[in-house]
Parts: structure tokens; C-alpha cells; sequence
């Protein structure tokens, strides 16, 4: 697969940084670019506070005093909350989906332009609903809003459960905008498999986006109407709620990396300067995946405890390993793709290899849960929260800093130091293991799951964990400190470092406005 070299981007008009009307043009802006920036910028904040809510947790665990069980509780609660509603499952698709889909299908915006600029608002009103939540009256349901426990908590659960809601509604608006995007606004002559991986992963994963944002926010609507006036589904049958909780949360939360594998899969190609292997094969199991994702929750239920018959169990526990198919395929076309190609680059490379890693930590842990027996043990302990830490640092964190090293130099034009990248990369990579490994260790010792400040495990394992945390903060900040720093090095970054051969790299480095000043000539996905 190739595309064409005939430059098309309006090499005379100006970066579309270079608008100095100021903060209420960006306020008020439909530039896919932007957007994307501000969601990269207010995702990040997000990741920022829930982490620092963690803080407590781990702090009660090393003997900190002052620290009531309640305030842990509410502190785990909020954790959770911003990590994996407003960060895990909306960061990849709504800063790539934003700022690169156009790109890489040789459009000059997304099809909906002001549909972007909404769904950033509701994303805001969401984030903004639920930090009030947590400062006027925060809640200790835990993560998961088990009923009846979130119509008789005295916190401002209908700020909560509003704010969700929001929140749910951004998911729904940024999927419509990336399906009708993909449908309509792709470069004449490109059809759906002369896409990039990426733009294909974006495009499979604006479904989920759609049907998990329109169902889980009538669901919270639902819980929300519950808890203020005894009405509603969930105020006959409380228990219900956590049937549709996992069904609508499993491909949300536990299938959020599919954007992360074509963040992966366009840095492999672009730095080993080859085109994705098996490239029809890999969209497949991709589409496999997402289908898969859709049938697995009855794992958690029967994990926790629901009361799930052995049939059933059984049924879903098979379903849920055949999800290894397609992911054994999806990494023999990265490998077979990295296989005698030109490493080229130093800067994604170690983050991408910490993606895989915890990527496969990932599905290792998940076979022992999808198992009935191990299943049943393991699904009330540490072991499932360790594994959400795992998606959301070593997977969704991981993969959104591929992806910036990798198009660090297209985003905002200037270069950072790859040195100094790879080495907080490593650091980040240590930190991580260190923190989580012990933490598996506890949960297969059966401590209950976000229970770590209460329960003594092992000897030294709250120790080493915080340890680990710290080192991978440290890490982190080199890393994102290295990124910053850049932006004010004025080192003027080439057109194309990693000499890629996808549409994005066709255009200027930052590009302009409008991206292409003609629409570019189509001869497939990769060209090298």
C-alpha cells in the first residue's frame, strides 16, 4: 500500500498556532486541532486529580494517621471515578480522534465541526460536576455506584450521577462525529481499506462510543431519578443496576485500548518504516475484538458473587477467551510489521514497548479471571484492581505518550529530546511494575479489591508498591516535563522526522488551518 509524495499542504498559510486573537478564539474555535489539544490538556487534568486522590489510599496503607475510613472511601471512590469515566475511556479517541482523523483522511476538518466543539463543553461540565461533588459533598459508593448503596450515601450523588452523565453525552457526540467523519469526509479515492490503522481503530471504536454513551447515560439517569424520588428501574430492583453497570462498562472500560493498539500500530510502521503486515487481517481482529467486547461482563458478575448459575458462567468464561484470538493476531502483525524494518526512532519506541509489556499483563490477568474457578477467587480481590491500574497507566497512559513522542513534532512543530524521553520512559516502566506487581501479589493473598488502606497484606508489599508509585512519578515527570521544555527550546521540528508514509505527514509541521490546500491523491494507507 502506498500513497502519493506530491506535497498538498497550504504550505503559504500560516500554523494554525500561529491565530493570536487569543484565549476566546480557542474557546470559542471549531478547528479539529485545537479541540484536540484542549481535550489532551483537560484529560490530562482529570488523570492528574483522580491520581492525586489515590494518594490517601496509599498513604493510609504506610500507617498515616488522621485519615478516617470515610475520607478513604470517598478518596478511592473519586480514584476510580475520573480515571476510568474521565480519562480511560475518553483520552485516546478524543485527542487522536480529533486532531489526526481528518488528517489521515486528507480532510480540512471533522464533518460535524461544531459537534466538536460540544462535545469538549459537556466533557468540561462533566469534569467540572463532579470535582464540585467532591468538595461540597463527596460520596464513598465506590467506583462501581453499587445500588442500594448509592440512594442511601449522604454525599451529592445526583451531582455525581449528573456529571456522568455529561460526561457519557461527550462520549456520544465525539463517536457521531468520528462514524460520520470516516462515512463522509475521506479524500476522494480513499476507501475503507485505504485507511490507516488508526483511523480504522477510531472509526471501530466511535461505535462503542456511541452505544455506551447513550445507554450508560440513561442508566445513570435511571439510578440518579432512583435515589431523588424512589422511582425509576432501579428503585424496584436495586440488584439490577450491576448487570447493566458491567455491561455497558466491560467494552467501555476494558476494550478502551482498541485506539491504543492503532496508536501502536501507526508507531510501529512509522518508525520501522514499513507497511502494517497483514494489514486486512489486523482490521479484522480488530472488528472481532470490538464484537467480543459486547459479550464478556457476565465474568464480573460471576466473579463477584452475583449468584450467576455454573452454565452461564461457563458460557461467558469461554467467550471471554476467545478474545485471545484476535489479540495474538494483532501482535503478530506488530511484530511481523517491526520484523527487518528501519527503527528509526528513540523517542515512542519505549513507550510503545511499555504498552505491549502491560498490554499483555493485561491479558495474562484477564485469563485467569475469565477461568471459573481462579474466576471466583480473584474477582473480589486486588487482583481486578490491579488490573484497571494496569489499563489505565500501563495501557491508555502509555499508548497517549506513543502517540505524542510520535506526533509530538506534527502537534505543535518543535522537537524534544529523545534521550531524556526514553530515559523517564524506562524509569516510568520500572515505577509501574514495582507499584502493581505487589499489589498483585496481595490480591492473590485474597485482599478485597481498593481495600489496601484497611487490610494488612504481606510483609513490605505497601511499601515496595509506594515505592514503585514514586519512581513511575518521577518518570512521569521527566516525561512530561521533556515535552513542555520543548515547546520553548525552538527546535524547529522536520516536516516528517520518522520519514512516514501516512496523509498526516504530508501537511506542515504544526499544520495549517485548513490542512491541505487540495484534496491529496490517494494510493492506499502506507507508502515506504
Amino acid at each position: 500500500m502506498s500513497v502519493g509524495t506530491r506535497t498538498t499542504a497550504a504550505e503559504t498559510q500560516p500554523s494554525y498556532l500561529a491565530d493570536k486573537r487569543g484565549l476566546g478564539e480557542w474557546f470559542s474555535t471549531c478547528d479539529h486541532k485545537k479541540i484536540g489539544l484542549m481535550f489532551l490538556g483537560w484529560t490530562v487534568f482529570a488523570l492528574l486529580v483522580g491520581s492525586l486522590s489515590g494518594v490517601f489510599p496509599v498513604a493510609k496503607s504506610l500507617g498515616g494517621r488522621g485519615l478516617e475510613p470515610r475520607f478513604i472511601f470517598e478518596a478511592t471512590t473519586y480514584h476510580r471515578l475520573l480515571l476510568l469515566f474521565l480519562f480511560l475511556v475518553p483520552a485516546l479517541p478524543s485527542v487522536f480522534g480529533f486532531f489526526l482523523l481528518p488528517m489521515q483522511l486528507g480532510a480540512r476538518n471533522m464533518a460535524l465541526p461544531a459537534l466538536s466543539r460540544f462535545s469538549l463543553r459537556f466533557y468540561v461540565i462533566g469534569l467540572v460536576l463532579i470535582l464540585v461533588s467532591m468538595f461540597t459533598g463527596p460520596i464513598a459508593t465506590g467506583w462501581t455506584l453499587a445500588a442500594p448503596l448509592s440512594s442511601t450515601d449522604p454525599g451529592s450523588f445526583i451531582l455525581v450521577a449528573a456529571g456522568l452523565f455529561c460526561a457519557t453525552l461527550s462520549w456520544f457526540l465525539t463517536g457521531i462525529n468520528i462514524f460520520v467523519t470516516v462515512h463522509y469526509k475521506r479524500a476522494p479515492g480513499m476507501g475503507f481499506f485505504d485507511m490507516p490503522i488508526m483511523a480504522w481503530s477510531l472509526y471501530l471504536t466511535s461505535y462503542m462510543l456511541i452505544a455506551v454513551g447513550v445507554l450508560f447515560g440513561v442508566v445513570i439517569a435511571y439510578l440518579a431519578a432512583s435515589r431523588a424520588g424512589d422511582v425509576g428501574l432501579f428503585a424496584l430492583n436495586p440488584g439490577l443496576w450491576t448487570d447493566y453497570f458491567w455491561f455497558l462498562v466491560t467494552p467501555s472500560v476494558f476494550f478502551a485500548l482498541l485506539p491504543g493498539m492503532g496508536v501502536v500500530f501507526e508507531v510501529v510502521a512509522g518508525i520501522s518504516r514499513r507497511a502494517v503486515v497483514g494489514y486486512r487481517m489486523v482490521v479484522g481482529a480488530m472488528i472481532t475484538l470490538l464484537g467480543l467486547s459486547f459479550l464478556t461482563w457476565g465474568v464480573y458478575l460471576a466473579g463477584q458473587g452475583q449468584g450467576q448459575d455454573p452454565t452461564t458462567t461457563l458460557v461467558f468464561s469461554a467467550i471471554s477467551l476467545l478474545t485471545a484470538v484476535p489479540v495474538a493476531l494483532l501482535t503478530y502483525g506488530l511484530l511481523a510489521t517491526m520484523n527487518q524494518g528501519s527503527i528509526a526512532g528513540d523517542g515512542p519506541d519505549t513507550f510503545m514497548v511499555g504498552f505491549l509489556l502491560h498490554g499483555g499483563i493485561v491479558c495474562l490477568m484477564g485469563v485467569f479471571l475469565a477461568s471459573p474457578a481462579p474466576g471466583a477467587y480473584l474477582g473480589t480481590t486486588m487482583f481486578v484492581s490491579t488490573q484497571l491500574d494496569y489499563l489505565v497507566w500501563g495501557g491508555a497512559v502509555f499508548a497517549l505518550l506513543a502517540g505524542l513522542h510520535y506526533w509530538w513534532p506534527k502537534m505543535v512543530g518543535v522537537e524534544y529530546s529523545r534521550e531524556v524521553a526514553r530515559i523517564g520512559g524506562i524509569f516510568a516502566i520500572i515505577g509501574l511494575n514495582l507499584a502493581l506487581i505487589p499489589r498483585l501479589i496481595m490480591g492473590t493473598q485474597g485482599v478485597a479489591q481498593d481495600m489496601i488502606a484497611f487490610v494488612d497484606g504481606p510483609a513490605g508489599l505497601s511499601e515496595l508498591s509506594a515505592l514503585g508509585w514514586l519512581i513511575a512519578t518521577l518518570g512521569m515527570g521527566v516525561v512530561a516535563g521533556n515535552l513542555y521544555a520543548s515547546t520553548w527550546s525552538g527546535r524547529k521540528a522536520e516536516a516528517n522526522p520518522w520519514g512516514a508514509g501516512t496523509l498526516e505527514w504530508r501537511t506542515d509541521s504544526p499544520p495549517p488551518e485548513k490542512n491541505f490546500e487540495t484534496p491529496p491523491e490517494i494510493e492506499g494507507a502506507y507508502r515506504y
